[in-house]
């Protein structure tokens, strides 16, 4: 495994490296979704309403977004390392502080602060992966770490009910302190893959600049947006899934549990999907069959998903392992479409991912006849649109590497060239 860095891990060594990149990829899902369960008691410990208290969870996505678009590009400018460190640093001292706040309003300010750590490790650890792997070997690590981001929203909520089976909402920071500190000493075993050479050589507001450079990269925004639009359905479920399983189906909640881990567990498949399926197709292929398929999904959903909490998980599932496949593939054809600016590149992505998210939330909470409905539209929607926008993109002229020159009349990008060769 060690043939697959690009520069040696001393101390990490490959597997540790990638033990680095998969616990830093649950930091921001846990984060999120894994304390939700126990906002109720939240409200009545610190004697407020729950809008106060939902004020830690927007503010802690407004302030994650600004971490990944700053502290991404900072790390192209200082190097990854000390930027992880930091961040994770910040993290680990804020989730502690959560897990001790007197009021409301100092929880909501450590979770901002939080927020901004989690943003710069997520921002950073995306970079490495392409700093530290050899192009062939990127897609296997890609698919290890990007189903953390599939499966950890899903997973949380449960991680978080059954903490509070035996203690409070204050452990559910603890742990988040606890996972915190393993990803900190992580981050000082790690060792620096950005060359001093290859870094930006300009000030910090200049490489936070490269935002824009990278955005005007059309191939990778037009790209980013249609996969982004996975992410619309996937967060719509992860707001409503409760009701529609509690409310609308009459679940317990430690049924409703069961559904979501059972989903979560079975997601995990779609990145080995893909690295069995990449023998035989090409990506451009792939992802017209797995659009078709998502699309598909959501139209089963709205004919069927109301009829058992069996059947809406089974439709749900297909998108979900369709969104799984995608990520892996995806995020390294975006990473590359530059040469350069890699934190940059890694912070748009996961922004864009973040900001989908968010207003597939918002509208999952849109008055629909019922919240199956709205998932299912939701799904085919925004599967229709990556459709149109799909197709659009591979009839333009936009450069796309490793999709459009895997087209036999088009010169062969040489990562695609080797795979064919093999």
């Amino acid at each position: 495994m060690n043939r697959w860095l690009v520069q040696p891990q001393k101390y990490l060594g490959p597997f540790g490296l990638v033990a680095l990149l998969v616990v830093t990829s649950l930091v921001t899902p846990l984060s999120l979704d894994m304390y939700t369960p126990a906002v109720p008691h939240m409200t009545e410990y610190f004697e407020t309403d729950a809008g106060t208290v939902n004020l830690t969870l927007a503010g802690y996505y407004l302030f994650f977004a600004i971490g990944l678009l700053v502290f991404g590009p900072t790390s192209d400018r200082y190097g990854r390392k000390p930027v992880l460190l930091a961040g994770m640093l910040a993290y680990t001292a804020a989730s502690a502080l959560c897990a001790t706040a007197p009021d409301i309003w100092m929880l909501i300010g450590m979770r901002v602060v939080q927020a901004l750590g989690a943003g710069a490790v997520s921002a950073v650890s995306t970079a490495i992966v392409k700093d530290a792997i050899i192009p062939e070997k990127r897609e296997a690590i890609l698919s290890i770490v990007q189903v953390m981001f599939v499966v950890g929203p899903v997973l949380a909520p449960v991680v978080g009910a059954l903490i509070l089976q035996v203690a409070d909402w204050h452990m559910t920071f603890w742990t988040l302190s606890g996972i915190g500190l393993v990803c900190a000493v992580l981050s000082l075993l790690y060792r620096e893959t950005l060359p001093t050479q290859a870094r930006y050589q300009g000030t910090v507001f200049g490489s936070i600049a490269q935002l824009g450079t990278v955005a005007k990269n059309k191939g990778f925004t037009s790209f980013l947006c249609i996969v982004g639009l996975y992410n619309l359905p996937f967060m719509a479920y992860i707001a409503v899934g409760s009701y529609i399983y509690i409310t609308f189906f009459g679940l317990s909640e430690l049924e409703y549990s069961y559904f979501f881990a059972i989903a979560a567990l079975l997601t995990a498949i779609g990145p080995l999907i893909w690295l069995k399926a990449s023998r035989y197709v090409s990506a451009r292929r792939f992802t017209t069959i797995i659009i078709v398929i998502a699309l598909a999904s959501g139209i089963a959903m709205m004919m069927v998903g109301e009829i058992s909490p069996y059947l809406f998980c089974a439709t749900f599932l297909v998108f979900a392992i369709m969104e799984a496949c995608v990520r892996p593939y995806s995020t390294n054809i975006l990473l590359s479409q530059q040469e350069g600016d890699t934190g940059a590149a890694s912070s748009l992505i996961n922004f864009a991912h973040t900001a989908i998210g968010c207003a597939g939330m918002v509208l999952a909470v849109l008055p629909w006849p019922n919240y199956i409905v709205g998932v299912g539209a939701i799904i085919v929607l925004s599967m229709a649109v990556a459709a149109i926008s799909w197709f659009a993109l591979l009839r333009s002229g936009i450069p796309l590497i490793g999709v459009k020159d895997a087209d036999p009349s088009a010169p062969a990008h040489p990562a695609t060239a080797a795979k064919d060769r093999r």
